[in-house]
């Protein structure tokens, strides 16, 4: 049972990032951030102690509702100085919480437990789009913020990788499938999503320090 892997250690570095540099944060969205990735940690982490035990779908349909907050939470944090109000916000979680759980439904009584795929593929498409969005808002934005420390650009665009990517990898699930057998002993798709987390937890605790940074300067 292997507990420590790139993935993993990537998910534990941006974790104590968070916890080191963001417990004093005065935006409740990058506060949050700390707890989402304590969540992110621990499913995995029992994810790999009940795996040969028990599936693991009704874990991550769990998650799901845990990583769907939280995302949308931060995206719409970093849209409301241009004006975005909390009804979108609020209209995104009701389509959310009407396919969650009409998947669920349409689902029951299965003989084996269902993960929400559909559901993630609405989710992730809808996040890719958000992020694009951030991105043509930030272009025309007039105030000036150098990209290369902006906190916002560099997770919108750990965000942007993930989700797009894997909405590609689930696109053509099933031309990949034909390729399990991929060399380090893991299915071409395993690979894919490991590469595409550690990108995203890479980015993300990039952009936890150039929070800490932004905090800092503007003390000083």
């Amino acid at each position: 049972m292997k507990f420590i892997s790139l993935n993993t250690a990537a998910e534990l570095i941006c974790f104590l990032a968070a916890l080191i540099f963001l417990y004093r944060d005065k935006s409740a969205a990058w506060r949050l951030f700390i707890l989402y990735m304590l969540i992110v940690v621990s499913t995995e982490t029992t994810a790999i102690l009940t795996r040969r035990i028990i599936p693991n779908q009704h874990l991550y349909n769990a998650f799901l509702l845990a990583e769907c907050g939280f995302v949308s939470y931060f995206l719409y944090n970093m849209f409301r100085p241009f004006g975005y109000t909390k009804k979108w916000l609020f209209a995104w979680w009701g389509i959310f919480a009407v396919v969650y759980l009409g998947e669920l439904y349409y689902f029951r009584g299965g003989e084996y437990p269902h993960f929400v795929a559909f559901t993630v593929n609405i989710m992730s498409v809808a996040f890719v789009l958000g992020c694009l969005w951030f991105y043509y808002v930030k272009l025309v934005d007039e105030q000036y913020e150098p990209l290369m420390t902006s906190a916002q650009f560099w997770w919108v665009s750990g965000a942007l990788f993930f989700y797009f990517g894997s909405t590609a990898c689930n696109v053509f699930f099933d031309y990949l499938a034909e390729y399990d057998h991929a060399s380090y002993y893991s299915s071409t798709r395993y690979v894919i999503y490991n590469i595409l987390n550690i990108i995203l937890y890479s980015l993300w605790t990039y952009s936890i320090v150039c929070r800490y940074r932004q905090r800092k300067l503007s003390r000083s």
